[in-house]
């Protein structure tokens, strides 16, 4: 067969390109299906054993992402009653209203609380991160960035924050692959939530610690940055102020109302938040709406930079301290001092992220108002005159990430 060299070359190039447009098109359709994946993160999750410090970014706002992108990284069922004793049901299984979980492209993820026709419970949703996350040699500060919206009314009581634990269920232990709602709902109407560990539900609290990092009661519109652990787990030093506070800080009222920043008000219940965790201390930063946070090094950059976040961002700075002080039954409770048996250092371990919004419950129920009764005025108003008023209040997630900073 005659060679012809032009031909030859002819035919490699126009293959050459036709590889290089399906090449284009594959990475065009990868990146209008879900959402996109910064380089510095990790490919999204398959086995059980790769959740430990599994970082991530979702960004409702600006990226194409999809519900399965949020159940590769939380799970959207609690079926478990409410640890906080609010009156609201988590557990997809005992819904009685459709589509608590809206994703609206370019927008946001929507989180609803719906009225039930029982006049007992509101549905309401917990989310909780697949990942789990510890400080270790390889990382040394953990950031997570939440921008979005929040409800703020009487009653009310929404929540972002990390809790740990060190059961088997938690942690996925004999686990070999990634597991899901459907997963969870075998633990629907099993049982209590103090007596049921599962991947979402932790039996030995405050064994292994909690990091508040916005909570808001009764449309107050102030957060609150609050950690609770064991007594014999940490004491801390708030902003530099020379006091120093056990995190269990036990009271006759509150066997442990943990050790708290200065609570900050904020104009409305929106906009960016962080917490910056490092060995032995804890930062908590907040930016209004209106404020850029997608500069270069800023909270939603694909380099957070937090030496760089100056002005008045900076709410709440926790020096961690071991501590002295032991767990007693005459201060605590049973419970308490036998899930902190073995908590004998100043760590957090296996923390999970969550988004939560309850009703009335031990805080917001209690501090209602100012008399005896509020826990059951805060319920007879939730039932009552404030009904159609939390009626679809919704926690709306614009941006959310976990990234290891150096």
């Amino acid at each position: 067969m005659e060679y012809n060299k032009n031909k030859w070359f002819s035919i490699m190039k126009k293959t050459i390109i036709r590889k290089a447009l399906l090449l284009i098109m594959l990475s065009a359709a990868y990146l209008c299906s879900s959402c996109y994946f910064h380089p510095a993160q990790k490919a999204p999750v398959d086995q059980a054993n790769s959740l430990g410090n599994h970082v991530f970014t979702l960004d409702f706002e600006n990226d194409n992402c999809s519900m399965a992108d949020v159940e590769t990284y939380f799970f959207t069922t609690f079926p478990h009653n409410d640890p906080t004793l609010g009156k609201v049901i988590y557990d997809r299984k005992q819904w009685s209203n459709q589509n608590m979980i809206q994703l609206k492209k370019g927008d946001g993820l929507y989180l609803y609380i719906k009225q039930r026709d029982d006049n007992a419970h509101f549905d309401s949703f917990r989310l909780t991160s697949k990942p789990y996350y510890n400080l270790n040699e390889n990382t040394k500060k953990l950031l997570f960035v939440f921008k979005g919206k929040f409800p703020s009314a009487k009653g009310v009581w929404p929540a972002w924050w990390l809790n740990g634990s060190e059961q088997d269920a938690w942690i996925y232990k004999n686990s070999k692959t990634i597991q899901t709602d459907a997963d969870l709902d075998k633990y629907s109407g099993t049982g209590e939530f103090h007596n049921t560990p599962s991947p979402v539900n932790s039996t030995d609290w405050p064994g292994a610690g909690e990091i508040d990092i916005i909570e808001n009661i009764n449309g107050e519109d102030i957060i609150h940055n609050t950690i609770h652990t064991c007594p014999n787990m940490c004491d801390s030093e708030w902003n530099s102020d020379g006091e120093i506070i056990n995190c269990a800080n036990a009271t006759p009222e509150d066997p442990n109302s943990g050790c708290s920043g200065k609570p900050y008000k904020i104009s409305a219940p929106e906009g960016t938040f962080a917490c910056l965790w490092e060995n032995n201390s804890l930062k908590f930063y907040y930016w209004p709406p209106q404020m850029n946070v997608r500069n270069a090094g800023g909270p939603l950059s694909d380099k957070p930079v937090p030496g760089q976040w100056t002005g008045d961002v900076l709410k709440n700075e926790v020096r961690l301290l071991e501590t002295d002080s032991k767990c007693n039954e005459k201060t605590h409770q049973k419970w308490q001092c036998n899930n902190c048996a073995a908590s004998n250092s100043c760590s957090f371990k296996n923390m999970k992220m969550i988004f939560n919004i309850t009703l009335c419950g031990i805080w917001a129920g209690e501090k209602f108002d100012a008399t005896e009764n509020s826990q059951m005025n805060c319920q007879d108003y939730i039932f009552g005159e404030g009904k159609e008023k939390i009626d679809d209040l919704f926690y709306k997630i614009e941006y959310v990430s976990v990234q290891i900073l150096k």
